[in-house]
């Protein structure tokens, strides 16, 4: 009896150790279980942020790459704007280094005629000299259309450089001619006039903020309303009609000058190009030849006045 009860208890003992040991196994499981999934969490947190701190790698890099696009393009663009100005500035130098060999050898000619030899012979054969005028002046205004109609010649070396000299050589002798016909006092007056007026008037034109370069229409129409006013005083002999002809007509070739120049610098986006040198610096000459026969016409009505 005792030894059954003794077998019992043995069996009791044994089944409350293994039901301990399956608790602890269970336990044990649930254990490996949760660290497995604490485990996962981690590396699934660890990944989110391996995969932000790449994504944030990529943005940065991205707007980096960016920022440098930018940099070149604002580069290239100051590149284009410093060579385009530069190109400009040389075309500047270019067609006001012409401009002065013309002046040059223009108001050379006018003042070498001023020489009383010279001036004596011309009044004595006014004939001949009108002759020559209306040669030289219907040669300027068929070789200068000439230039104008073909920009190709006038873009040619070196065509373009003979049809130059040609044209500033008829100038020069028909201002020549002309000025022979006043006095040496009036005509150095209109030579000084002239230089301080146009430079007065190129230095307004690189300066102002005012766009001229669009008046064109609108100077020509101004310019052959004056040519028939010009043309009525002539013809009927109207002294003041002819003088308020001039007078208009001075202040109207400055227009023109202000026009020219702002075409030649290109302040306002629009003007010359830079192969048409001869053309624009013609334009120029035309306009400063304009001026001094204009205010030497002022002078001499001003002086005849006065006498």
């Amino acid at each position: 009896m005792k030894v059954s009860t003794k077998i019992i208890e043995q069996d009791a003992s044994l089944d409350h150790e293994g039901k301990s040991i399956k608790q602890n196994e269970e336990l044990d499981h649930e254990q490996e279980q949760e660290q497995e999934q604490e485990n996962e969490h981690e590396d699934i947190s660890e990944y989110k942020h391996d995969d932000e701190s790449v994504q944030m790698k990529v943005e940065i890099r991205i707007s980096d790459e960016g920022y440098q696009v930018e940099e070149e393009e604002e580069e290239i663009e100051d590149q284009s704007i410093h060579i385009e100005a530069s190109v400009r500035n040389g075309f500047i130098r270019k067609v006001y280094g012409i401009l002065s060999i013309q002046l040059i050898i223009t108001f050379g000619f006018v003042l070498l005629f001023q020489l009383p030899s010279i001036k004596k012979a011309i009044l004595s054969n006014i004939q001949l000299a009108g002759n020559i005028l209306i040669f030289t002046s219907f040669s300027f205004f068929f070789l200068f259309l000439i230039l104008a109609c073909c920009r190709n010649l006038s873009r040619t070396v070196p065509y373009n450089y003979i049809f130059l000299l040609s044209i500033t050589l008829c100038e020069a002798i028909s201002c020549s001619i002309i000025s022979s016909c006043y006095s040496f006092q009036i005509v150095s007056i209109a030579l000084l006039l002239t230089i301080v007026t146009t430079l007065t008037i190129t230095f307004y034109a690189c300066t102002t903020k005012t766009d001229f370069s669009y008046s064109r229409v609108i100077l020509l129409i101004a310019f052959s309303q004056l040519f028939m006013v010009g043309l009525v005083s002539i013809i009927f002999q109207f002294r003041i009609l002819y003088s308020l002809y001039t007078f208009l007509s001075t202040i109207m070739i400055g227009f023109y000058l202000v026009y020219d120049t702002q075409l030649i610098m290109g302040k306002f986006g629009y003007g010359y190009s830079v192969d048409d040198y001869i053309f624009a610096a013609m334009e120029i000459y035309m306009d400063i030849i304009r001026l001094f026969l204009m205010i030497l016409r002022i002078l001499a009505e001003v002086s005849s006045k006065k006498h």
